[in-house]
């Protein structure tokens, strides 16, 4: 009977242990959180979705092993202060990660599961690879989805294929906008002649192609990180990005600051979900940045 006594105290205890850790850890994931500009609306909370297929990454990482992920994708991480925060913010709180990346200039999906792309990837012998394409694929004709499905299927497969162990996840294009050119007739001395004028409107494409990345990763078991519905969605994402003065003036791009504050949100969203998972094992050391204790809109950076 003090036998069975002994067994449920302990029980209890340990049960208790396990809601003060995943309190504190909830606790933790919110404090961690960089906040948007003032001046964004309709945001939502930072989180990824399917994170539980990240299961085998945050296990290593919980066990103290090396972990390496590389970040692929267009013209947003080829211009790197997207990747490097990423990394930088990342390795503030894990001290076994190790971070490679690589991006082309007007890259779509298709062009990475080509051979040399292919090779490239696994050189890194990734356990982690953070798939990032979209914004070309919305500036081109409406999306497919099938066919975009497929893209984005055959990519993870022959990474798969010859890395076994890697775990993906997607990022959502952020928002962009497309020129658009009106005309218009006026009447000069009696003649009637024909001017242009060329504004820049949000392109809408983008919530189809990140609809598509998004449902591809739920039929798939993947994860996602939907930054252009946190940031705002098809009413706001566009307009929150440019009138934080973030983006630069191609309204396709995205100054220094915007990039930092993509880069911090990717890796906090990775992070909290790290938190998340209840995955036992040794833990390695982190190191814990700054908690920001107010929310301070960010400042225009000429450049980068």
């Amino acid at each position: 009977m003090f036998a069975k006594y002994q067994q449920l105290h302990i029980i209890r205890i340990a049960l208790l242990v396990a809601f003060f850790v995943s309190s504190g850890n909830e606790v933790l994931a919110q404090q961690l959180s960089t906040p948007f500009p003032q001046s964004f609306r309709n945001t939502r909370v930072n989180e990824l979705a399917g994170e539980a297929n990240l299961a085998p990454v945050f296990k290593k990482i919980k066990e103290g092993k090396p972990v390496k992920i590389m970040q692929i994708g267009d013209s947003h991480v080829r211009g790197n202060i997207l990747p490097r925060t990423v990394e930088s913010t990342l390795k503030s709180r894990f001290s076994n990660i190790d971070f490679a990346y690589y991006g082309i200039n007007g890259a779509w999906a298709h062009r990475f599961y080509e051979n040399d792309m292919i090779n490239r990837v696994v050189a890194e012998h990734p356990d982690l690879v953070i798939i990032s394409f979209g914004t070309n694929e919305a500036h081109g004709n409406k999306i497919d989805e099938r066919a975009h499905g497929e893209t984005m299927r055959l990519l993870t497969q022959r990474i798969s294929d010859r890395c076994p162990n890697a775990c993906f996840l997607f990022t959502t294009p952020p928002g962009s906008f497309i020129a658009q050119r009106t005309a218009t007739y006026t009447t000069v001395r009696g003649r009637r002649r024909m001017r242009y004028t060329t504004t820049r409107v949000p392109n809408q494409n983008t919530a189809n192609v990140a609809h598509s990345i998004v449902n591809f990763c739920a039929s798939n078991q993947m994860a996602v990180w939907d930054i252009f519905t946190i940031a705002g969605g098809s009413t706001s994402a566009f307009t929150n990005w440019r009138n934080a003065g973030l983006m630069n003036y191609d309204c396709v791009h995205y100054l220094a600051s915007g990039y930092t504050l993509q880069g911090k949100l990717l890796a906090e969203a990775i992070y909290k979900a790290y938190l998340r998972t209840p995955i036992t094992g040794r833990q390695t050391r982190m190191m814990h940045s700054d908690t920001p204790k107010q929310q301070v809109p960010y400042k225009t950076v000429k450049g980068f």
